[in-house]
């Protein structure tokens, strides 16, 4: 082996000890959210009457984000004993139900009825995958998708700091009426944002978003293998419209709603 293959070697060497981004393509983000809530309106969904908890003005949970080999998963753990559904937040979207914003799209809230909703991300193709699945004996699956939105007419900044240890960037971005305080990093293989619209570079993963009714920061990035299989839509999935998609969401939640009352 001459020298220059030899310098080489110990180089390549040397990159992929001190870079595991480059062989690691798959992992976990854990966000803390935190979303003002319209106790109102929820309550029309809340479970057990009178007995039912009270609805607090803002609700903190996690939500994780799992990706693997350009398919990534956002699972919520919903608040303890809350017990309530609700209109789907858009990946990126808005909770309209929480007073928080739009996701059955990207960066969805997922409060939906418990296992009806899923939020999926093809990394590869830059989307997110709603799934939406029906009630009842004759229960059908939906999903639609919709394409990351890249906001290049954001208002950067020269400021960085650390959230979860990697170094991120600030930015300042409209997303319909609110204005959303990003921090964001280049230093993971993919884009990702868990409301889409934040997205202030390609090459972006936002680690944390803070608007005037929500909140997403990470508190940890964790690059490993991961168990978790099942991210990608079911199969037998039928693909529809966003619009078509609301349509389903909206009559599936009044059969909810209906169900409880009575």
């Amino acid at each position: 082996m001459n020298r220059t293959i030899r310098l080489l070697f110990a180089a390549a060497t040397l990159l992929s000890a001190s870079s595991p981004l480059l062989a690691q393509q798959s992992g976990v983000i854990e966000y803390e959210v935190t979303a003002k809530t319209d106790p109102e309106r929820m309550r029309g969904f809340q479970r057990g009457g009178d007995d039912a908890p009270e609805i607090p003005d803002v609700i903190t949970f996690k939500q994780v984000f799992t990706f693997n080999n350009g398919l990534g998963k956002i699972t919520t753990e919903r608040p303890e004993g809350m017990g309530f559904g609700g209109r789907r937040q858009r990946p990126g979207g808005d909770t309209s139900n929480l007073g928080a914003g739009r996701p059955g799209g990207p960066g969805g809230m997922g409060m939906g009825p418990r296992g009806n909703n899923a939020q999926y991300v093809d990394l590869t193709n830059k989307k997110y995958e709603q799934v939406f699945s029906t009630f009842g004996d004759d229960k059908k699956t939906y999903y639609t998708e919709e394409d990351f939105i890249f906001t290049a007419n954001n208002k950067s900044s020269d400021k960085t700091k650390k959230i979860a240890g990697y170094n991120c960037k600030k930015a300042t971005i409209q997303l319909k009426e609110d204005t959303y305080t990003v921090w964001y990093t280049t230093d993971l293989p993919f884009s990702f944002s868990p409301v889409n619209g934040l997205l202030p570079e390609p090459n972006a993963v936002v680690l944390s978003a803070e608007g005037s009714r929500r909140a997403f920061t990470a508190k940890s990035v964790s690059l490993k293998p991961v168990t978790d299989t099942d991210l990608s839509i079911p199969s037998g999935a039928e693909k529809v419209t966003q619009d078509k998609m609301r349509d389903i969401r909206r009559e599936e939640m009044e059969k909810l709603r209906k169900r409880q009352q009575q």
